[in-house]
């Protein structure tokens, strides 16, 4: 799908919702869909960024003025601790060698208060403020709470960060992504030389390379597998549809998807062997497995991480440098993110282009309006929602529509053909296969299977029952693109029958034809009916020749409608000899 996304869009010139009028227009929802999904996700993914920078902040202060790390065991003393339950996982290894025994006899009555770390505390009580100070009222969905003033300054200025960001446009964003890609990798590197050198780092490693089996028969293996990969390499969310599109034509688009996707599976291992072998020490540090203190979602990065770093040499150290990662990572896939829902925007109306900061500014001020409920003390009961069905399972619906539009409609050897031109390559029969065939049946699979095996979010009984119901809501905005747009490209286009209009939606309204150097728009003779060429050189540097035909005009089902032009016009007998072979 990635080497699919890519090309499609650098083929076409065009973003995630105009692309359609020149595939299949009643695909148009897919664009629309990707907008809905990439705005929800913006709302609540720089939530993480604040988290993250909040961490960072007070690791810095703490280390300053020579204080452990926040976290730290010394938190269950702190008035914001609720200390009948707090407890320190903190074990010093020469109480470990000394082996002391692991049950003690006491007549004391055993207090039974369910027992919290106290890194799991410092995350509810302050970075969430689940919970007011020293005590033990919880605020959720029902009970909203107050806002979190620290953590909405972290929020604004990770906002504001995003602005200067993406006023500059997709240049700005480039440069800043050589160092939101380049410094994640120094850190995990860094991460891994420590983290292997740690005892029963090996452990951890066995933990996360030995493979269960037994959890391939689990759908929601599946659901989250696809969801990860969906998440890992952008696919499905319009972004790599609107990166291609700035590609230069004749970009090798194919070596790009390569090494992206290697590069993607190996910094997958890497990050996962430097987190586990992390995990590795801390269980052996508590005598206790590695499943017992991997944990998921959120408590994996803001507890159980931050409870082994504190076991480290150098814990603020160690801090720093992970919670750099973690934001520079946060804003990398935001810019992307972002830079899909103004591309659209100006896609639709192309005057605003001249007006970027005015949009840039409208959009960032927007999101973070929208996203003020996370900054309040249930606010993370709003984004597990979100979390889980705005950006969860919710691309799973636009991405199967996408490949079978792409696949089966536009037809997998037009776009084949497409492709072979655009890069002067032949494409193998493994591409043909994977989107003709195992990418949509796949997903279609994997997204029947998911209703199939669907279990409410109630995370243990801790949200509200209308959570579900609000969640699928969120869901819903996005998902009903695809129906509503298809209904409306059905009902624009041409014929006294349904079956007349169905046909004409699924047909490309315009035909690619390139424009070569030195093109010079003139009359052509080309012997098509209602032929109408339109030169596009609009300020993202993208140009066409956009051909506007009927269905009944020109029949490019098997092969591909690009074109070359020599001097004024089209090249009128490479294009006729083209059109007699197609038909």
């Amino acid at each position: 799908m990635y080497f699919m996304e890519c090309a499609f869009g650098q083929y076409h010139q065009e973003g995630p919702v105009t692309i359609w009028k020149r595939v299949a227009p009643i695909g148009k929802g897919i664009g629309y869909a990707q907008l809905v999904i990439q705005a929800m996700t913006s709302m609540y993914y720089v939530t993480i960024m604040a988290w993250a920078m909040f961490y960072f902040w007070t690791t810095l202060f703490a280390a300053c003025l020579g204080d452990p790390v926040p976290w730290a065991g010394q938190f269950c003393d702190s008035e914001w601790a609720h200390k009948p339950s707090c407890i320190s996982v903190h074990i010093p290894s020469n109480e470990i060698e000394q082996g002391y025994p692991l049950l003690i006899f006491t007549n004391e009555t055993l207090d039974a208060t369910p027992k919290v770390t106290s890194a799991q505390q410092y995350y509810d009580r302050v970075i969430l403020m689940k919970f007011d100070k020293g005590g033990d009222t919880k605020y959720d969905l029902s009970s909203m709470g107050r806002i979190n003033w620290l953590l909405m300054l972290n929020f604004l200025l990770s906002w504001v960060i995003m602005f200067f960001t993406l006023v500059k446009g997709i240049a700005s964003a480039g440069k800043a992504v050589y160092i939101t890609s380049t410094l994640p990798f120094i850190v995990l590197f860094i991460l891994l030389g420590r983290g292997a050198s740690l005892p029963n780092a090996v452990e951890g490693i066995k933990y996360f390379l030995v493979p269960q089996f037994d959890k391939l028969l689990n759908v929601q293996t599946w659901r989250n597998a696809a969801e990860q990969m969906f998440y890992s390499l952008s696919c499905g969310f319009g972004s790599l549809v609107m990166l291609g599109s700035y590609n230069k034509r004749k970009h090798n688009c194919y070596s790009d998807a390569m090494i992206v996707s290697v590069a993607d599976t190996a910094t997958s291992l890497i990050a996962g062997i430097s987190v586990f072998s992390i995990l590795g020490f801390m269980a052996g540090q508590l005598d206790v497995g590695v499943e017992t203190v991997a944990q998921s979602g959120p408590g994996l990065v803001f507890v159980t991480f931050p409870e082994a770093l504190n076991q480290m040499p150098y814990p603020h150290l160690w801090a720093l440098i992970f919670f750099v990662m973690l934001y520079t990572l946060g804003l990398g896939s935001q810019i992307a993110t972002l830079e899909t829902v103004l591309t659209i925007i100006y896609d639709q109306w192309p005057m605003l282009r001249k007006k970027k900061p005015l949009v840039c500014g409208i959009a960032c001020v927007t999101c973070f309006f929208i996203g003020i409920p996370f900054m309040m003390q249930g606010g993370i009961d709003i984004f597990d929602i979100f979390d889980s069905y705005a950006g969860g399972f919710s691309v799973l619906f636009p991405a199967v529509v996408e490949c079978v539009i792409i696949g089966w409609v536009y037809g997998v050897t037009r776009f084949v053909n497409d492709t072979n031109n655009m890069l002067n390559m032949k494409v193998s029969v493994y591409w043909r296969s994977t989107w003709g065939l195992l990418s949509p049946l796949s997903l279609i699979l994997i997204l029947i299977l998911t209703f199939a095996a669907y279990t409410p979010l109630n995370h243990g009984g801790l949200l509200p029952e209308f959570a579900d119901g609000l969640g699928w809501g969120i869901a819903m905005v996005s998902i009903i693109q695809l129906p509503i747009w298809a209904g409306i490209a059905i009902y624009q286009a041409k014929g006294s029958t349904f079956k007349e209009k169905l046909h004409e939606s699924c047909w490309p309204a315009e035909i690619m034809v390139p424009v070569p150097v030195g093109f010079v728009e003139g009359p052509s003779d080309v012997v098509l009916e209602e032929l109408h060429h339109v030169a596009e050189d609009d300020a993202l540097g993208r140009k066409s020749v956009a051909v506007s035909v009927q269905s009944e005009d020109f029949d490019v089902e098997n092969g591909s409608a690009e074109q070359h032009s020599s001097g004024s016009g089209i090249n009128n007998e490479a294009f006729d000899q083209k059109d007699e072979e197609l038909r």
